[in-house]
């Protein structure tokens, strides 16, 4: 999805990766049904294409602990591999001015499996550096629900665009 908002904002060059083949099937599928195919190569299994970019973007799954079924781990990922994989290997996959956005919601935080803490630690750890933050309130029915055992969690739930660079030095 990310690869097709972006093909429709202009963005000339994309390759799409993921490391489900299932979601590598459904995106070939979406972009063809969008009339995005020929603008968008879709590559993988795997985290990172070969090579450099400029932009690398990333919305890994939010929630760090053990997925139930095939279809959690969109929001699923045992330990938070997928989010630790793309911080490490981030800046060997960019050009040196180029930027990694990472969107990425706090929920983990809120719900005390991950800190905020430990995730700048990580992005430390990894050579980058934080470039801005654009955050977003939810606006989803499930905020509203006060019936949602996690109302209090969603409703204060707030998704950030991290754009990361290499930080100086690296």
């Amino acid at each position: 999805m990310l690869a097709a908002v972006l093909a429709r904002r202009g963005v000339g060059r994309l390759v799409a990766t993921d490391i489900s083949p299932r979601a590598l099937v459904c995106a070939r599928d979406n972009l063809g049904r969008l009339g995005l195919a020929e603008r968008v190569r879709v590559e993988g299994p795997a985290l990172y294409p070969d090579g450099r970019a400029d932009l690398v973007v990333c919305n890994p799954p939010w929630i760090p602990a053990r997925p139930a079924s095939e279809l959690d781990l969109g929001v699923y990922d045992a330990g938070g591999g997928m989010l630790h994989g793309f911080l490490a290997s981030l800046a060997g996959h960019l050009e040196p001015a180029g930027e990694g956005w990472l969107v990425l919601s706090d929920l983990a935080e809120r719900l005390g499996l991950r800190t905020r803490a430990d995730l700048l630690a990580e992005i430390e750890a990894a050579g980058l550096r934080v470039r801005d933050r654009l955050d977003t309130r939810p606006r989803h029915p499930r905020s509203h629900d006060t019936g949602d055992p996690l109302h209090a969690a969603r409703a204060a739930e707030v998704t950030s665009l991290w754009r990361l660079g290499v930080a100086e030095g690296s």
